[in-house]
C-alpha cells in the first residue's frame, strides 16, 4: 500500500507544473539600513509611497523600516532577515488608508495561478533606541490590506482576515491567491503588489496607528494542461489495476 500510494503522488506531481517564484525588488525590507531597534523614516528601496487620499504627513506619520531587534515591538524579531516595513497613521486617523507598492516586471499570465504571501505584524507598544527613546502606545490594530494588482485593477486581496488572530507584538501570515483562466480583462498588464495600513480607528487608549510587514514572496503557478491530468488519472488507474492484481 504504501508503495501505491508514493507512485500516486509522483504520477500527480508530474501533472502539476512546479511553482515559480516571480521577482520583488526588497521583498525582506533589508536594503534600508536599520540599527537594532531604530525605525528611520524613509520610502523603502523598490517600494512606492501608496497614500490615495494624501494623509500622510511625515512629522505625525512615518512609513519606514524598524529593525526590531532586542525590542519590545516584536519580542521574536523580524521573521525574515533583520527590517520589517512599518506603516505608522496618526495624524488622521479614520480618514484614508496609506502603504507602500511595488509594481513589477512581470504581466498577468492566462492559465496561472498566482500565490502573494506576506508576513503581516500588530507592533506592541515600547520603546524606540535614541534618539527615539520615549514611549509609544501601539495597542490595538488599525487592520491591513494585502493586495495583488495587474495594471491599476485589485485582482486578488486579503482585507484583514488575520485582525481577529493577530496578537500584540506578533506576525502571522497573509496569502492571496487567485487562479487566472483562459481569459481576464487584465491579461498583459503589469503586476504589482500594495501593503497596506487601513487606518481604522480603535478607542483613545487603543488607537491602533501601526502596521508592520515583511517576507513579500510571489509565485506563479502554471495551469496544468487537461491532456496532463487525464494521463495522470489514467496512471493511477492502471496501478489500482496493477495493485489489485497482487
Amino acid at each position: 500500500m504504501i508503495a501505491f500510494n508514493t507512485a500516486i503522488l509522483v504520477w500527480l506531481a508530474a501533472a502539476t507544473a512546479h511553482a515559480v517564484s516571480l521577482p520583488v525588488a526588497n521583498p525582506g525590507f533589508e536594503a534600508d539600513f536599520a540599527a537594532p531597534n531604530s525605525f528611520p523614516v524613509l520610502t523603502p528601496q523598490g517600494w512606492s509611497l501608496y497614500d490615495p487620499s494624501g494623509i500622510v504627513e511625515f512629522n505625525l506619520d512615518a512609513i519606514g523600516v524598524l529593525n526590531p531587534t532586542a525590542s519590545t515591538f516584536f519580542p521574536a524579531g523580524a521573521p525574515e532577515g533583520s527590517n520589517v516595513a512599518l506603516v505608522f497613521l496618526s495624524g488622521d486617523v479614520g480618514g484614508g488608508r496609506a502603504g507602500v507598492s511595488q509594481i513589477l516586471a512581470v504581466t498577468l499570465e492566462s492559465e496561472t495561478i498566482y500565490t502573494l504571501t506576506v508576513a503581516v505584524g500588530n507592533i506592541a507598544s515600547g520603546f524606540g533606541a535614541p534618539p527615539f527613546d520615549s514611549f509609544f502606545n501601539l495597542d490595538g490594530f488599525p487592520g491591513y490590506g494585502v493586495q495583488l494588482l495587474a495594471g491599476d485593477a485589485v485582482i486578488a486581496e486579503d482585507a484583514n482576515t488575520l485582525a481577529a488572530t493577530l496578537g500584540e507584538g506578533s506576525f502571522d501570515t497573509s496569502v492571496v491567491a487567485i487562479e487566472i483562466g483562459t481569459e481576464h480583462a487584465q491579461l498583459g498588464a503589469a503586476l504589482a503588489i500594495r501593503l497596506v495600513n487601513l487606518n481604522t480607528p480603535g478607542t483613545p487608549d487603543e488607537p491602533g496607528i501601526e502596521v508592520d510587514f515583511d517576507d513579500v514572496h510571489l509565485d506563479a503557478t502554471p495551469v496544468p494542461a487537461p491532456w496532463r491530468v487525464a494521463q495522470a488519472l489514467g496512471a493511477i488507474a492502471t496501478l489500482v489495476a496493477l495493485c489489485r492484481r497482487r
